[in-house]
């Protein structure tokens, strides 16, 4: 049986406006800083500091996308790897009562984009034994440097699918797709 890993902004919640609102509230446009990046690596891009940010970041915004709290309920061990800095992504697991067998964030990489091979490790998983869903290039080459699986988290309409890409329409299809 496979074990899914998720990334988490984008995959698990809409959190597009979550995101974004800190950027414009700090005077930045957001067109100008692709979402998905490690949040290091986006506000140096912007022009801005980390902490200013997180101090407008608002970890009661996003949402869980339709379908995926049922999933989630439905999962006997799942893991998270994602490029939220910790605090936001553990306050936001708190608030949805979700928890993962595993859950790490940039702080984790060392601001670094995410890596599956430290949560593949931590489960006792060899990379053919999970699949990584994501939203985002990153999370396809997140996946792919690990040797692990990727399926596209095709309920996000931001999505988009390359060549070769598992397209999951809906986040039930990820329980059909485990067994």
């Amino acid at each position: 049986m496979l074990t899914a890993l998720f990334d988490f902004d984008g995959t698990l919640v809409d959190s597009d406006a979550a995101l974004v609102a800190p950027f414009l509230a700090l005077g930045v446009d957001p067109t100008t800083v692709p979402l998905g990046l490690p949040l290091v690596e986006a506000c140096r891009l912007a022009g801005i500091e980390v902490g200013d940010y997180l101090a407008h970041y608002d970890d009661t915004v996003a949402q869980p996308f339709a379908g995926v709290p049922e999933m989630i309920g439905a999962l006997p061990r799942w893991g998270l790897c994602s490029n939220k800095q910790r605090g936001a992504g553990l306050a936001e697991l708190a608030r949805l009562a979700w928890s993962p067998a595993i859950a790490l964030f940039s702080d984790d990489f060392g601001g670094r984009p995410k890596e599956l091979g430290p949560a593949l490790e931590a489960l006792g998983l060899d990379a053919g034994e999970a699949i990584f869903v994501g939203d985002t290039e990153h999370d396809r080459s997140s996946a792919a440097a690990a040797g692990v699986r990727f399926a596209l988290a095709g309920w996000n309409p931001r999505a988009t699918a390359m060549p070769g890409d598992l397209v999951l329409a809906h986040p039930s299809e990820v329980l059909t797709l485990l067994g």
